[in-house]
């Protein structure tokens, strides 16, 4: 493939903040052309600006590794002026900028979790298992993996900008 497009989306709530993940890893054998950056971003609703933050998946081997490091965040903010108190929150997996051949990434799971006050307060990262995070529950469609009726559809999605670094 020459484009990394995985997208997915659920309701947001006005107030809330969100962190994004998604579990990763390499085909045993095969895998190729990750040298380029991926990005994981996310926004609250079709007009809203992305979030970014760029991963490094050289390195990324057989073993399941949660990505980004650096979990990219958004905060449906109480001061936007939405029509009502929800909105739709759009993340994704992409590198479809360069138009490099690659192969071999194996997604495991895509993690949207509703952070707490005292998460979002916090800069600790922490794993999707961990007590203090509150795992969003399936009638929020947050993980692909535990809730196959999530809507990840690519329709929705338009190809987003590209980051800065990338841009001609």
């Amino acid at each position: 493939m020459c484009w990394l497009d995985v997208t997915g989306s659920m309701t947001a709530t006005k107030g809330k903040a969100y962190e994004i993940s998604f579990i990763l890893s390499m085909n045993e054998e095969n895998s190729f052309g990750w040298e380029d950056p991926v990005y994981v971003m996310a926004r609250i609703g079709e007009e809203g600006e992305y979030t970014r933050v760029k991963i490094d998946l050289s390195k990324l081997g057989l073993k399941e590794e949660e990505f980004p490091a650096e979990k990219c965040r958004v905060e449906f903010r109480s001061d936007e002026n939405a029509e009502n108190n929800k909105k739709t929150l759009y993340f994704g997996l992409y590198e479809v900028w360069t138009n490099h051949w690659k192969g071999g990434l194996r997604i495991h799971e895509a993690i949207v979790r509703e952070l707490t006050a005292e998460d979002s307060a916090s800069t600790s990262n922490t794993r999707s298992d961990d007590s203090k995070v509150q795992e969003a529950t399936a009638d929020k469609s947050t993980s692909a993996s535990e809730n196959p009726t999530a809507d990840m559809s690519i329709d929705k999605q338009v190809r987003p900008a590209p980051p800065n670094e990338l841009r001609k």
